[in-house]
């Protein structure tokens, strides 16, 4: 059973476990959405995955709570488009946990295309996954399934959540 605590707003949660509930019914995920209301209540539990797609500045009180969920992670998966313009959390600090992922040239998962149809997903870094297996560096092209609309933030975090978790090949979201 996988523990993965998401730092997002209400709307991007609910897309994200749907999704994921969607692509592998199978898998043992508990998605754990991590606000400033429950923060105190969840700092205690071993999350495998901690994913950050917001801003931290309203954390700014509960810092050291979000820095023991993140000392206990595995992997910290963090929006650095959103997250590189304060230093609230000090990603440094986490350097061999902590995977990228943002539309910029620096982010380890970003996208090198889109189209109407199609995201090209680029890995430019090797990552090991849970299973001790190398994500190696390279482009994944994923088509869009029409007339749904996905942040391209949220398609990210579902790739990268599917290839760490081995779950299955990902060919369209």
């Amino acid at each position: 059973m996988s523990f993965i605590g998401i730092v997002s707003g209400n709307k991007s949660f609910e897309t994200l476990k749907e999704k994921l509930l969607e692509i592998a019914p199978n898998e043992n995920f508990n998605l754990i959405n991590i606000n400033l209301k429950s923060i105190e209540n969840v700092k205690n539990i071993k999350f495998e995955t901690i994913i950050i797609n917001e801003e931290l500045k309203k954390f700014k009180n509960n810092i050291s709570s979000l820095e023991q969920i993140c000392e206990n992670s595995r992997y910290i998966i963090i929006n650095t488009d959103i997250n590189c313009k304060n230093n609230i959390l000090n990603i440094e600090n986490y350097k061999e946990k902590v995977i990228t992922f943002g539309l910029n040239t620096k982010a380890i998962l970003t996208i090198s295309s889109i189209t109407e149809n199609h995201l090209l997903i680029c890995l430019q870094k090797s990552i090991k996954n849970i299973k001790g297996n190398m994500l190696e560096i390279g482009e994944k092209r994923i088509k869009l399934i029409k007339n749904k609309i996905f942040k391209t933030y949220e398609v990210l975090i579902i790739y990268i959540i599917i290839s760490l978790y081995e779950v299955e090949e990902i060919e369209k979201i």
